[in-house]
């Protein structure tokens, strides 16, 4: 397993003759640039040739919308049959209809990863609908309310927790017994550059990544004896619902800078479409990405990943 530096980020302080001192203007000016940088970046394709995944069962959780679903749409059309797991019926069934009408396989299946008997009775119905569960999306996720801690509730706190982290880790306990004994498996886990650079207002999202990807690395050992990769992903600022939300929070709630912020990634045109991610889980999911277990892989380095 690598363990390499990671890629360098964007600063969260400037310094020396900018004079920019306000970090909302920071911030501003970071979507500015990546906004333009991103305009310049040829097309990206590392869709590999034919259907990688045929033959393969895919669980995708929080796959009734955004990233999730259209991860479940581009694992169906590359050859997996596909258990869309989310709590809302319509919108995982939609989904699966919308699969199945285009000649591929796919299941709803109701799921919520917070409650352990609930995660077990939606991989069985994986099983008896389409076959054990070779790749595991943990995608589901939950941003809670961006508050300062001293005005965190500790129900707050732990919803974050349970969705973000024990729900990951209550799916792939479930999944591994299946993937260890086949000798083959892919967990991809869906987290955030939160993890890694803090935010004031963000503690149980930033941290409850942070212990995903902790989570993911430990997995990754587990697992490379019996060829499961287990990787991560930081997939941007995505246009979402959760986003939607994030900008719907008013100022007096959660802070003129959260706001703003919030407000900018719309604004400035950081807003990625849910297919730029899933192309890379996708690809996360094949054999040839077994090179990259225990690695968190950010969206900017998919020109690398080409190489």
């Amino acid at each position: 397993m690598c363990s390499g530096k990671g890629a360098p980020g964007i600063s969260t302080t400037l310094s020396g003759k900018s004079g920019i001192s306000d970090k909302v203007a920071l911030l501003t000016l970071a979507a500015r640039i990546l906004s333009q940088r991103r305009t310049r970046v040829p097309g990206i394709v590392l869709r590999v040739e034919g259907r990688p995944h045929a033959g393969r069962v895919a669980l995708i959780t929080g796959g009734g919308r955004g990233i999730g679903a259209a991860t479940a749409r581009l694992l169906a059309r590359e050859g997996a049959a596909v258990a869309v797991a989310a709590r809302t019926e319509e919108e995982i069934s939609s989904v699966a209809r919308e699969i199945e009408a285009g000649g591929n396989t796919a299941i709803p299946v109701l799921l919520d990863v917070t409650d352990e008997d609930s995660v077990s009775a939606a991989f069985e119905k994986a099983r008896a609908g389409l076959g054990p569960v070779d790749i595991l999306i943990n995608n589901a996720g939950t941003p809670g309310v961006p508050l300062p801690v001293a005005r965190t509730e500790l129900s707050d706190w732990r919803r974050v927790f349970d969705a973000n982290v024990t729900g990951a880790f209550l799916c792939a306990r479930e999944a591994m017994p299946h993937m260890v004994s086949g000798d083959w498996g892919r967990i991809v886990n869906v987290s955030s550059a939160a993890a890694r650079h803090p935010m004031a207002g963000m503690a149980a999202y930033g941290a409850s990544k942070a212990a995903l990807d902790q989570l993911t690395r430990v997995l990754a050992l587990e697992g490379e004896p019996h060829n499961v990769a287990v990787t991560g992903v930081y997939p941007g600022v995505v246009d979402t619902r959760m986003q939607e939300k994030s900008r719907a929070f008013p100022p007096d709630l959660i802070g003129k800078q959260l706001y703003r912020m919030f407000q900018g990634y719309s604004d400035f045109g950081m807003l990625r479409a849910p297919e730029e991610p899933a192309e890379l889980i996708s690809y996360l999911c094949t054999s040839e990405a077994a090179r990259l277990n225990g690695h968190i892989i950010r969206l900017e380095q998919l020109e690398a990943l080409k190489e």
